[in-house]
């Protein structure tokens, strides 16, 4: 299955171990977060699909741009695979001859991807996340980005993401989010807000409109 945006899933995992194969279960997580946690993030070329080895499969591929990598990521990409559970019930990924934004972990000393990070083809992400994984995400990962769910509590500056249930999610498509410049509440740790653009505010109102005449 070819992973979209509706299957990209949260950094947050919980597996659960049936004989030898791992159950998927990934909390969905804003593309912000996913540039924040991953040991590299980059634009790569997928040439062919290798051979499997153990119950995970290898991909040939080049990288043709780096956003984020530490050096033990582009070491480990530098021999030009990347690797993926080969079950999908274990977050595995079916990569196709195209590129992909990848924000990945590094696994040992393999780069692997899963259903539980952000992979998506490059062209079709919106023109303000390929701005966020290029150079914006990162002035915001002192902030966290919450589901309303998870913000109860809540001691680390962040900002709620309303948006991700619906037809179109505009906190994750058009904003970012990013420490509020001199704002700070009672205990002294940073406030957070979201990114204002005129793609961002277009979006909410549309949404806001479609939800008014819901019936």
């Amino acid at each position: 299955m070819a992973v979209s945006t509706g299957f990209v899933l949260g950094v947050l995992t919980m597996c659960f171990i049936i004989g030898e194969v791992e159950l998927c279960s990934c909390f969905y997580s804003h593309p912000q977060e996913h540039y924040c946690v991953a040991d590299f993030v980059a634009v790569v070329r997928v040439k062919s699909q290798g051979k499997g080895d153990s119950g995970i499969t290898a991909y040939h591929i080049k990288v043709k741009k780096e956003f984020k990598m530490t050096e033990k990521a582009r070491h480990a990409l530098s021999q030009g695979l990347i690797w993926t559970s080969s079950h999908e019930a274990a977050c595995g990924v079916t990569l196709h001859p195209t590129r992909y934004l990848i924000a990945g972990r590094i696994r040992g000393e393999k780069p692997f991807v899963s259903l539980c990070h952000f992979v998506q083809e490059w062209p079709k992400l919106s023109s303000k996340q390929k701005k966020g994984f290029r150079k914006l995400y990162q002035q915001g990962c002192r902030c966290r980005v919450r589901m309303p769910s998870f913000v109860k509590n809540h001691r680390e500056p962040f900002c709620t993401w309303e948006t991700f249930r619906g037809k179109t999610d505009c906190q994750g498509l058009y904003s970012l989010c990013v420490p509020t410049a001199h704002a700070r509440v009672s205990n002294g740790t940073e406030e957070c807000s979201w990114v204002s653009t005129a793609q961002y505010r277009r979006c909410m109102k549309e949404r806001k409109y479609e939800r008014e005449i819901e019936p």
